[in-house]
């Protein structure tokens, strides 16, 4: 099932890969399920400000990213997708607030494709002129909680944030974990997910 009048299909790939965190914005979704993604990664390159309202992060510690997806070709993420009514969406884009959102092609299990939107990496620039209404909505949204770039290439995954993601893979099977751990990146766009996890046993312990 694709977009209609009373649904929009969304593509999830972090947090969105647990039906039970999706349920938290999207309470009446429909049709959750794994498709496959051609062309994008997962890459963790954006700054999470809401781990900034949790805890206390040192200005050193440079673990503070989420998850976004990059265009690369030849490329291949397996994701969720679900059915979101409409009057619903509102709550999810105010919770992915600062991705841009696109309109990707899927692959059912079943061979089948579609389309559903999905979040995928911006610039400040871009979040600034698209989503931002003035200094103080600024202000309000993020500066209150973090000062500096959202989006950076020299970031490490949040400890809580990446289990939560793994944890979220691993409610399919053991096999999507480990396809997380190869179709992720840091946020240099180089290192795999899975090299950096076995070079630092201590990534999923918070600060």
């Amino acid at each position: 099932m694709e977009t209609t009048s009373e649904t929009i299909q969304i593509i999830g790939y972090g947090s969105l890969l647990l039906e039970k965190s999706a349920r938290l914005s999207v309470p009446n979704l429909t049709g959750f399920r794994l498709v496959r993604v051609p062309n994008y990664i997962r890459i963790f390159n954006k700054v999470g400000v809401v781990f900034h309202t949790r805890r206390p992060i040192a200005h050193s510690d440079v673990r503070r990213a989420s998850c976004a997806t990059r265009r690369r070709d030849g490329a291949e993420i397996i994701c969720t997708t679900f059915e979101c009514p409409k009057d619903e969406f509102p709550a999810l884009f105010e919770r992915e607030h600062r991705f841009r959102w696109i309109e990707v092609d899927f692959v059912e299990m079943n061979g089948e494709v579609g389309k559903g939107i999905m979040c995928t990496e911006w610039t400040d620039h871009e979040y600034r002129a698209n989503r931002i209404k003035d200094d103080a909505d600024y202000f309000n949204r993020v500066g209150q909680y973090y000062q500096g770039k959202l989006w950076r290439d020299d970031i490490l995954p949040f400890p809580e944030y990446l289990q939560l993601c793994l944890d979220a893979a691993r409610s399919h099977s053991d096999e999507l974990v480990e396809h997380f751990l190869q179709s992720s990146y840091l946020a240099d766009g180089v290192t795999p997910l899975g090299d950096y996890l076995r070079s630092n046993p201590d990534a999923l312990i918070g600060g």
